[in-house]
C-alpha cells in the first residue's frame, strides 16, 4: 500500500457533529500488517491480514454494523469503540446508509473512524460488505458493488477474491472471515467453497468467526438469508465455524441453532434504529433495540462477546462466553 499519511485526514465530518479525532500522520510506518495476494487452492490457510495484538494471545476486536448514519450517535459509538484500545475493528456491512448528506464512505466512515483507518502501524479497520455498499449514491455501479466501496476501502487484502468482496483476517488467536452476501449465486458458491477449504487448512486451536451482512436465522424486520443457511450447502458447524456474526435488522438478537450462534450485531447510529418484533424466532435468546457496538475479547481458551449499548454505557446489555 503507497505512503497514504492525509488521505483520510483531509475528509471533514458533516458540520452538524462535533470534531472528530482523526489522527493524520506525518510520516509512513512500515505496516505490522501484510497484504495476501490471488487466492490458490495450495494457499487458502494464508490469512488475507495478518495482525499482532497488542497483548500477546490475546485480541480486543470492535465491530459495528450499519454505522453509516453521520449522526451524533455515531460519533458516540465511535468514541465508545476507541476507548476499548481494540487491535482491530471490523464490520457486518452497511458501511453507508444512504442518508441524505453523509456521502458514502468519507463521511460515513472517515469522518468517525479515520483514527483506525489511520493507524501508523497500518489501517485497522476491516469491513463486510452490506447491501447499502452495493450502491454509488443510491446507483448502482456497474458489476454491483459500488466504485466509491472499491475505491475507498483499496488496501483490504486479494487472498481470495481480486475485487476485495471477501478475504480473511487473522488477529492473534482468531480468524475472521469476511463473506459478501449480496454478491450474486455464481458468487455465494465461489465464497461458499473457499471458506470450507479455508476453514480446513485454518491453524489449529484458532477460533473461527465467520461476518456476513444478512443474517441466515433472524426475527426480522427483514426475512432470513436462506441462501446463506445450512440448508442451502453452508455447514458452518460441519466446517468448523465457532460463531456466525451479521447485520442488516438494526436490532442485536442471539439465535441459536443446532448449538451454533448465529448473532445479529446492533446497529451503530440512532438514525435508522428499529424496534424488536413482538414475536421472534425459534432459538432467540434475546432482542436488543438500541445503537451500540460489540466488544470481542479473544484467547486462546475464550471468546466472550459483549453488546454494549451506548444509552447504558456502564452496562453490558448481553454478554455470551464460548470457552474450550
Amino acid at each position: 500500500m503507497p505512503c497514504t499519511s492525509s488521505r483520510w485526514a483531509r475528509r471533514v465530518a458533516p458540520a452538524m457533529l462535533l470534531p472528530t479525532l482523526v489522527l493524520a500522520l506525518s510520516a509512513c510506518a512500515l505496516p505490522t500488517w501484510t497484504p495476501g495476494g490471488a487466492a490458490s487452492t495450495t494457499d487458502v490457510a494464508s490469512p488475507g491480514v495478518n495482525i499482532e495484538p497488542q497483548t500477546a494471545g490475546t485480541a480486543v476486536v470492535g465491530l459495528v454494523t450499519d454505522y453509516g448514519q453521520c449522526d451524533d450517535a455515531e460519533a458516540k459509538v465511535e468514541a465508545r469503540v476507541r476507548a476499548w484500545n481494540p487491535d482491530v475493528v471490523v464490520t457486518t456491512g452497511d458501511n453507508t446508509q444512504g442518508v441524505d448528506g453523509c456521502v458514502p464512505y468519507t463521511e460515513s466512515v472517515a469522518a468517525y473512524y479515520g483514527h483506525f483507518l489511520n493507524d501508523p502501524r497500518g489501517p485497522r479497520f476491516f469491513p463486510a460488505t452490506g447491501n447499502h455498499d452495493y450502491e454509488d449514491n443510491g446507483q448502482p455501479a456497474p458489476g454491483g458493488k459500488s466504485t466509491a466501496y472499491t475505491d475507498f476501502f483499496d488496501y483490504l487484502p486479494t487472498n481470495a477474491d481480486a475485487a476485495r468482496r471477501w478475504y480473511s483476517a487473522r488477529v492473534g488467536p482468531v480468524m475472521f472471515y469476511m463473506l459478501d452476501s449480496d454478491a450474486p449465486e455464481p458468487d455465494l458458491a465461489l465464497q461458499r467453497t473457499w471458506l470450507r477449504t479455508s476453514l480446513a487448512a485454518a491453524p489449529d486451536g484458532v477460533w473461527k468467526v465467520v461476518l456476513f451482512h444478512r443474517p441466515p436465522f433472524t426475527s426480522g424486520p427483514h426475512d432470513p438469508f436462506t441462501p446463506m443457511s445450512p440448508s442451502a450447502g453452508w455447514d458452518y458447524k460441519g466446517w468448523g465455524v465457532d460463531i456466525v456474526l451479521n447485520g442488516h435488522q438494526h436490532v442485536f438478537e442471539d439465535v441459536i441453532v443446532d448449538g451454533m450462534h448465529y448473532v445479529t450485531t446492533g446497529v451503530g447510529g440512532r438514525v435508522l434504529e428499529r424496534d424488536c418484533p413482538t414475536t421472534r424466532a425459534a432459538g432467540s435468546q434475546t432482542c436488543i433495540k438500541g445503537p451500540g457496538a460489540v466488544r470481542l475479547k479473544v484467547t486462546e481458551s475464550s471468546l466472550k462477546l459483549q453488546y454494549r449499548l451506548l444509552d447504558a454505557p456502564d452496562e453490558k446489555a448481553y454478554e455470551l462466553e464460548l470457552t474450550r
